[in-house]
């Protein structure tokens, strides 16, 4: 698990952007290989320059984001369970903020199903967080379930899937990670769905000026693209190893 970690972390813009600078400099200060320190450099510049600006970060985003719309008020009476994949405190304000948009608008008791920890922090609290936040806007502690042994998608939907079994379920996710998590919960004949939250591109129609200058926000939006794309293809690649089908 620590070493997929690593080898995902390794692979994202923001990562091998500062290699390659890094290791450019540190060739610069060479004599015989200055040359190709300058090479290094100049290609992390231009790297975080590409994966920097907002019409470069969306279009890597966009295939992720498209292919779900948010959940319309008609399909609120289509399920009484809501699973919330946890995804980290920044994305979990969000997530959590959909669950309760849901909560609300359901005229059924409807039970809340939190999936996910920390996979590199054991006693990792980020669910029973997310708990006291509902029970703190009015949800009863015993309509919600915490699940909280998932350290990534995969693990949820099996884990997730032996609670719910083969009932429909709204499933809370930010929507660059939907359909990565559809696709597994099909996978194992779950029904879920899709309620896909915490939207990051843009519409390409109010770009301005300042939307081609690089920002710390659009490299992070391209760094969570790289981490689903490397995530949908470690997931096509496991089944040939172990002979799932």
């Amino acid at each position: 698990m620590i070493v997929i970690k690593a080898l995902q972390s390794l692979l994202l813009p923001s990562t091998f952007i500062l290699f390659f600078i890094i290791v450019g400099f540190l060739l610069f200060l060479s004599r015989k290989k200055k040359k190709y320190g300058k090479v290094l450099i100049i290609a992390g510049i231009l790297f975080y320059f590409f994966f920097s600006i907002t019409p470069i970060s969306d279009f890597i985003l966009s295939p992720l984001e498209a292919k779900y719309s948010p959940l319309t008020f008609e399909d609120m009476e289509a399920a009484d369970k809501t699973v919330l994949l946890l995804g980290g405190r920044e994305s979990n304000v969000l997530r959590s903020s959909e669950v309760l948009r849901i909560w609300h608008l359901s005229k059924e008791p409807m039970k809340i199903i939190i999936s996910g920890t920390d996979p590199l922090i054991e006693a990792s609290e980020e669910a029973q967080a997310v708990r006291n936040f509902f029970i703190h806007r009015g949800i009863l502690p015993e309509n919600i379930i915490i699940e909280g042994k998932s350290r990534n998608t995969r693990e949820n939907v099996m884990n997730v899937k032996e609670i719910v079994g083969e009932e429909e379920f709204f499933l809370v996710t930010s929507a660059y990670h939907m359909d990565r998590s559809m696709r597994e919960f099909e996978r194992l004949g779950a029904n879920p769905i899709p309620a896909p939250t915490d939207f990051k591109r843009k519409r390409y129609s109010s770009y301005h000026l300042l939307d081609f200058f690089p920002s710390a926000q659009n490299l992070r939006k391209s760094d969570l693209a790289f981490h689903e794309y490397f995530g949908a293809i470690y997931y096509q690649i496991i089944p040939l190893f172990s002979g799932e089908r």
